[in-house]
């Protein structure tokens, strides 16, 4: 499993952050960025979660 972040996509929003904040996190360029070092299949939900309640689109789960 893997998320892909569309940086031009992205404006920072936070709502990644704020639903998963052991996964992601907005940085001081307003991206959104992993801090998760490996993704469990635990983590699905909250990712799955993340992607579709992006309001830009710039998230994608992949596997």
């Amino acid at each position: 499993m893997e998320v892909r972040i569309d940086t031009a996509a992205c404006v920072g929003h936070g709502v990644c952050e704020a639903l998963a904040p052991h996964i992601f996190e907005v940085d001081d360029q307003d991206k959104a960025r992993l801090v998760a070092e490996t993704l469990e299949e635990a983590d699905r939900g909250d990712l799955e979660n993340a992607v579709n309640q992006c309001p830009e689109q710039a998230l994608r789960l992949i596997g």
